[in-house]
């Protein structure tokens, strides 16, 4: 074990000449903070911590190792802070022989997707892969076919639960469903109409529309409207959703899309007249909250899922031992307006 101490927050923004608000923003990844400002207290902190600890029976003299990391390029705002977590991972361990690539699938695309992890798979050049299955269920041969050729995979975000893959780093989106709809029953009193707004049927999907059903179904006063199940393209015409909310008292989000979702409400002339939960965080859904349009938002920390999915497999490549499974969660956190200048 390393004897040195880790610096306080304190120490590190005496060190950079910052408020200790803004160091802290930056070490939980909260607020809004320039990107340099980020770089400067990450340069900060790599220079003043130790050293972290090589996982057993690794040394800085082994072997390196090569992981690639694959995820899809939307939506946009999640992957870039995904990627920062990524990269972080990569400056803590890359003295110990780490090194990283990470590939983006083209939009939504599966076959796109699958045609990548194949390369990954068939180049010889990783010793394992990471990857955010767009379908879990069409993406269980190509993962089985990794580790068929003896590569360590692992899944974040998204898991593959069929396939061979080692390990799933992310949420658990049955629990995220559960929360979405105890949230929204509670803001509209217990008592109304809900509807439910959502993407192809992928594995993430349905359990979000699993937990929301379960929970809509405790509450007696709180009737749910058919689900509308929309194609991405169809997200930016208001005409898609203008009938939908008609006679609801609360929507829940279950895709990436709230944002859009807040421009169509707002656009109706309903907001802070209706509920509206979703997930995710980004300067539009930012705004949408302290406009009142936006009533709750669900984050994941993608922070954390990039910098765990790199660090798990790293140790796991090193030790041959599974990672605690309380690392493997990610804990769900609702932001309203009043606590969501933590989350940008």
């Amino acid at each position: 074990m390393n004897a040195k101490k880790r610096p306080t927050v304190k120490e590190i923004a005496r060190e950079v000449g910052l408020s200790v608000a803004t160091v802290d923003r930056v070490l939980n990844n909260r607020g809004r903070v320039k990107p340099e400002t980020v770089r400067l207290v990450m340069d900060k902190v790599r220079e003043m911590e130790p050293a972290p600890d090589l996982p057993a029976g690794f040394s800085s003299n082994s072997r390196s190792v090569s992981l690639a990391v694959a995820f899809p390029e939307l939506p946009e705002y999640f992957w870039k802070q995904v990627e920062t977590g990524i990269d972080a991972a990569i400056r803590d361990f890359r003295d110990c022989g780490l090194q990283v690539r990470t590939i983006r699938s083209k939009d939504y695309d599966l076959t796109d997707q699958k045609t990548k992890m194949l390369e990954l798979v068939d180049s010889g050049e990783y010793d394992a892969i990471a990857i955010s299955p767009n379908d879990p269920q069409e993406m269980t041969d190509v993962i089985d076919h990794a580790v068929s050729r003896n590569l360590t995979v692992g899944t974040f975000n998204s898991d593959s639960p069929l396939s061979s893959r080692l390990f799933y780093v992310g949420c658990d989106y049955r629990v995220a469903g559960r929360l979405a709809a105890d949230t929204l029953c509670r803001l509209i009193g217990r008592r109304g109409r809900v509807g439910l707004i959502m993407s192809y049927t992928n594995l993430q999907m349905q359990q979000k529309v699993t937990g929301f059903r379960e929970v809509i179904g405790t509450y007696p006063g709180v009737g749910l409207k058919a689900p509308l199940k929309v194609d991405q393209e169809e997200y930016t015409s208001f005409e898609t959703f203008a009938d939908y909310f008609d006679g609801l008292d609360g929507v829940y989000v279950a895709s990436a899309k709230l944002h859009l979702i807040a421009e169509h409400l707002e656009a109706a002339g309903l907001a802070g007249r209706l509920a509206l939960i979703g997930h995710d965080m980004n300067d539009e859904i930012h705004e949408a909250l302290q406009r009142d349009v936006v009533t709750a938002t669900i984050c994941q920390d993608p922070f954390n899922q990039g910098y765990r999915i790199v660090k798990m497999l790293f140790e796991y490549l090193a030790s041959r031992k599974q990672p605690d499974p309380r690392e493997k969660r990610i804990k769900l956190e609702l932001v309203t307006r009043e606590n969501a200048q933590y989350y940008v």
